[in-house]
């Protein structure tokens, strides 16, 4: 079970994800994730994934489908802090390049000048 807590900035809304994403998880996850990515107004969407639990290739999946959807709508899904093995099953897959990625929330606020 997760949780998506979102914290809408300017230019960027950041989902904190916490909890589990796996495979009996991954219709929410996606309908939720979607949700935001596709809410009037949002151009870019920072998923938070330094609290995430477990994570298997299901979950990867829905942030493949999510991040390929946005690209043809004109917006974007970025990483932000992936927790290490959340890092390891992105290289394990082959996707860690797939992904724009920010490695802090300092890094975030510094390319995008984070400001409610």
């Amino acid at each position: 079970m997760f949780e998506l807590e979102p914290k809408a900035y300017k230019k960027v809304t950041v989902l904190c994800l916490t909890g589990d994403v796996l495979i009996e998880d991954t219709q929410e996850f996606s309908r939720q994730l979607e949700s935001h990515l596709f809410a009037p107004d949002v151009r870019e969407v920072a998923l938070d994934l330094s609290r995430t639990g477990r994570m298997d290739n299901a979950g990867l999946g829905v942030l493949v489908s999510a991040s390929s959807k946005s690209r043809s709508r004109g917006r974007r899904l970025v990483l932000l802090s992936p927790a290490p093995h959340v890092t390891q099953l992105l290289k394990e897959v082959g996707i860690e390049e797939f992904f724009p990625m920010y490695e802090s929330e300092d890094e975030l606020q510094g390319h995008y000048n984070l400001t409610a």
